[in-house]
């Protein structure tokens, strides 16, 4: 899996950039964990537990993570919703539909721990130039 980090001194927000096809991981680490480090060491505390046919899920405020057989589903929970609650009647046989762009992704647990580790280092070590550390 490719990506890159960010950290913006003018705007001081940090972001990581995935393909396009994987969006929905970074708009779910960003939107359930910011930069909360304690967070992302429960989420991989959790995800290095599971083995190679583990299954599990992670519900978060907007986002939820299953992972399956080594498989991961990043899923924002409007989808979810939309499984169980039918369309208004006026929608039903209306043409539109719900972008599912950007509200899911899949990868794997293997990349997805490596990206949670990779992003936790740049965002500790920009954190830490921030304080002055690196003077």
């Amino acid at each position: 899996m490719d990506y890159e980090f960010y950290y913006s001194r003018d705007s001081g927000n940090f972001s990581l950039q995935l393909p396009s096809e994987q969006d929905a991981i970074a708009r779910f680490l960003l939107d359930e964990f910011v930069l909360d480090q304690a967070g992302y060491h429960g989420l991989l505390r959790e995800l290095h537990a599971l083995g190679q046919h583990s299954s599990w899920q992670y519900q978060g405020k907007n986002w939820s993570l299953f992972v399956e057989d080594g498989d991961v589903l990043v899923c924002h929970h409007s989808l979810l919703e939309l499984e169980h609650e039918p369309l208004p009647d006026k929608l039903a046989g209306s043409e539109l539909t719900l972008d599912e762009d950007n509200l899911q992704a899949e990868c794997g647990l293997v990349d997805l721990i490596k990206l949670v580790e990779q992003w936790q280092v740049f965002v500790a070590g920009q954190q830490a130039k921030l304080n002055g550390a690196y003077r």
